[in-house]
Parts: C-alpha cells; structure tokens; sequence
C-alpha cells in the first residue's frame, strides 16, 4: 500500500513541514507502519492574498443556525463495512492579533498584543519572544519591550468570526462553532467533495484567505480530537490529516499536556506520578483515573487510546451568554462597578432576547487586582432575560462576594440554563408590572439595535458616558463579549 507524507499547506511565504512523531520522540517523522496513513495536504497552488472582511459581514454570536446534529453514522449499503468518520477541526491562527493587523498593514511582521491586564491574543511575531495568552501584560513588556499592545475591537472580531464559519457551512451541514474555531463533521461528504477531503480543506483555507485575508490551520481526523491535535502539528497555516490506522502512533509519544480535558492541575498530578506522555498515561486503569479526578478521569481514559465520541453538533441554543470586561483602572468603587454590571448585564438579557431565550441561571464573577478570582451563581425563580429581574440577582451576588478590601481588575456575567423566551410569570396582581417590563424591553432594543446599545443606558451606568469610549455597537469593551 502506498504511504505518504506530503507537505503542509503554507503561508505565501513558505512551507512548513511538522511531521508526526513516534512513539519515542516527538521531533523525528513519522515512519508509517504497512498499511498505515498520515496525508498531508500537497502544496497546492496558494499564492499571496490580500483582503479584509467582507462589508456584509453581520455580527453573531459564537453558535452556528439552528439545525440537527449529523448521526454518528452514516448510511451504508446492506452488507458493508461501516464509512469511516472524518471531522475536521478549523483553527483561526492568532485571531484577534491576526485582524489587528489585517486592518492595519503597519503592523504586519511586528510584534502585536491584544489584550488588557493579560494577553488575549498575540501574533507569532511576539510569540517569538515566549509570549503567550493569559500572561500578564507586564512580564510581555519585559520579554518583549517592543511589542505594540492594543486594546482590541471584539465586534470586528465577531465579525471576521461568522464570515469565516459562513465559509465552514458551505464545506458541511454540521458546523459547530466557537469563538476562534469551528468543527465540520465531513462524514458521507466525500462524493460532495470530489472523494478527496484534503483537497476540500485546502479549497477551504484558499477561500477564507481570499474572503478575509486571515490563515487557517485544519486538522482531519476520525475524530473531534484528533482532527484539532492534528491541525496543532502544522500551525500555522497548515493542513494535516491523521487516519484511524495511524491514531495509535500518532498519540503514544506525545506530552501529557496535549490530551483533551489534562489542565495544568491534572498534569502535575500526572507527572508527579512519572506518567509524562499519552502513552504511559494508558497503565492507568480507568478505576485509578476515576479516584483521581472523578467522571472526567473516564473521558481520560478513553482519549488516551484515541477514542472519542463526541459528535458535532450545530447548536440551536447557546450553552452560555457571557458578557465581561477589565476596567480601565483597577477601582474598588462600589458605584462605578455597579454601573459597569448593569451595562453588561443588558448587553447579556440582549443578547438572549434576540435568541428568544431566557436564562434560569445567572453568574457574576469577579477578578482582583492581586490576581485572585471569585464567582457564585443562583437561579432565577422563573426563567427571564428581563434586563430588571436578571439585575436584580446580579447585584445581589456583586454585594455577597465583593467583601474584600482589594481593588478589582475585572467584571463579568454569564446567563445559562436557557428555555425557550415564555412570557414572564408571576402573581397575578404583578402581571402588568410584567408587560410593562417586557414592552419596556422591546422598545429599548429598538432603539439600541439602530444607535448602538450605549445610546440608551439606566442611571446607574450614566458615568460610563464620560468614562468608555464607544463605537457603533456601545461601549468598547476591554475584553470580548462570548456567547457560546
């Protein structure tokens, strides 16, 4: 049987060739096994492009449309063998740092942070010099003192986002999609695409490059976790393709850290256990990784052999709607934060009400200016995406946790555990109280969906007037806004 291993699909500037490692090193190629096949996607013809996004871009959330989940198996004639499963996994390289300097040619070849505090994003020139994301913007200044540091723009984000997983649905029916990342399930799709799959998501990379000028990294796989830890061998701007036969060798020598659902916390206990790849993570029984670290210790389990069932769904309801950011100033003014919570609080109720959704859980989190954390979550009576009702428990979980003499660097809250958006229920004496709210609602987004949400802002969040700057879509923001 024919074995190959072709090079990735590059940048204009050049190729890269990352090849899979064995069983005992992880830098040395790949030497398949008879029968066995990694592809890479050939070189195909991909020459310098240039472009931004699209004027009609619209502004979405993270979630593709509304449609069923694809089967995990696909239609076969009586008597054959089972299709095998092929996902592919999109990967937005260096996103927000990407745009930045997509819409700025000046910033091309140099150094870009996006972030506020710590890093969000950052290009691979500034990568280069060890930076990464979640480090903080102080220790980037000192490993990279030249690093050109931005604030960012998260509705130009989303923007770029949704026309680059328009591109994605075009490729597949099933596309679920997350802030800088999507997965396809491409399964019984072969003859749609000419019976080569490769040459599909190297179609697909050339057209976002077109559409967006921004790079891609794909990874193919017979599943969601292989597919991305195949596309993390090429970045960026590669394409890379792991088959089924080949998942074994492909897993065995690889770091700890590069298994789906191993944090930093599991990987000390790993490695404080002398179990330092994927493949000496097998001597475990699943019983030893369930005491370890509960349910999840069987996914563990079950990943480390390269098995993972998970399918792609396109989801019709968003798991969550998070709406946070970091002050300009870190600031222990109860008002001011106040006011800030308030605001993000009704671009989330927004957010769910555009969805037809209401929330029966909501969460307010809090990050010092020491770098410590604090979150709590409490149910509604009754689901709502009432700005008033919604508030309401917010403040109150604000007042419950901030209690420590410490400034706060950031602020955020998160709506989950969505219905379908039902009138609001109550006593029967509070039911006009209720339309009045609903109506007050309806009118407010009008308004905002044509002046921006900042044009009409409650008393309490009146001094963010004079404080944030704005933009067409309200207040910008320190750190983008998720819905997931």
């Amino acid at each position: 049987m024919n074995r190959s291993i072709a090079r990735s699909v590059a940048a204009p500037a050049g190729t890269h060739d990352a090849s899979l490692p064995p069983a005992t090193n992880d830098k040395a190629p790949v030497t398949p096994r008879q029968g066995a096949a990694i592809e890479r996607a050939n070189a195909t013809a991909t020459t310098p492009h240039s472009g931004a996004a699209a004027s009609g871009a619209g502004i979405a959330g993270m979630a593709g449309p509304a449609g069923p989940a694809r089967p995990e198996t696909s239609s076969m004639t009586p008597g054959a063998s089972p299709q095998p499963r092929t996902v592919l996994h999109v990967d937005i390289d260096a996103f927000f740092a990407a745009i930045e300097q997509q819409r700025d040619p000046r910033l091309k070849g140099r150094p870009v942070i996006v972030g506020a505090g710590v890093i969000a994003s950052c290009s691979y020139e500034a990568r280069a010099f060890g930076l990464k994301a979640g480090m903080t913007l102080t220790e980037a200044k000192r490993l990279c003192p030249k690093a050109v540091i931005l604030e960012g723009h998260a509705q130009v984000y989303r923007c770029f986002a949704e026309r680059i997983f328009e591109r994605c649905r075009a490729l597949s029916p099933d596309v679920e999609t997350y802030l800088d990342e999507a997965y396809l399930e491409l399964t019984g799709t072969e003859r749609t695409h000419g019976g080569d799959l490769v040459a599909a998501a190297a179609r697909l990379k050339r057209a976002i490059l077109d559409d967006t000028g921004l790079t891609v990294t794909c990874g193919l796989g017979p599943n969601r976790m292989l597919a991305k830890l195949a596309g993390k061998t090429v970045k960026p701007d590669g394409l890379a393709r792991v088959l089924e036969c080949e998942a074994e060798e492909f897993l065995v020598g690889r770091p700890i850290e590069q298994l789906a659902g191993v944090g930093h916390a599991h990987a000390r206990t790993l490695r404080s256990m002398n179990l330092r790849t994927i493949g000496e993570l097998r001597a475990l029984p699943v019983g030893a990784l369930e005491a370890l670290f509960g349910s999840p210790g069987r996914l563990l389990y079950e990943r480390c052999r390269g098995r993972d069932t998970a399918p792609v769904t396109t989801r019709e309801v968003p798991l969550t709607i998070s709406r946070e950011t970091s002050f300009h100033r870190d600031t222990a003014d109860v008002a001011g934060i106040e006011g800030m919570l308030d605001y993000l609080t009704g671009r989330a109720c927004r957010a769910a009400r555009e969805l037809g959704l209401a929330a029966r859980t909501v969460a307010v989190r809090l990050r010092y200016s020491d770098g410590e954390g604090a979150e709590q979550a409490r149910s509604l009576g009754s689901p709502s995406a009432v700005d008033p009702v919604v508030l309401a428990l917010a403040l109150e979980l604000l007042r419950r946790q901030f209690t420590r003499r410490v400034s706060l660097h950031a602020v955020g809250v998160t709506l989950s555990g969505f219905t379908r958006d039902t009138a609001e229920q109550g006593a029967l004496f509070d039911e006009r109280e209720a339309g009045r709210r609903a109506a007050l609602c309806e009118a407010l987004d009008r308004v905002r969906g044509s002046f921006g949400h900042g044009s009409v802002v409650s008393g309490r969040a009146l001094h963010l007037k004079t404080e944030v700057e704005q933009d067409r879509h309200g207040f910008r923001l320190r750190t983008p806004s998720l819905t997931r």
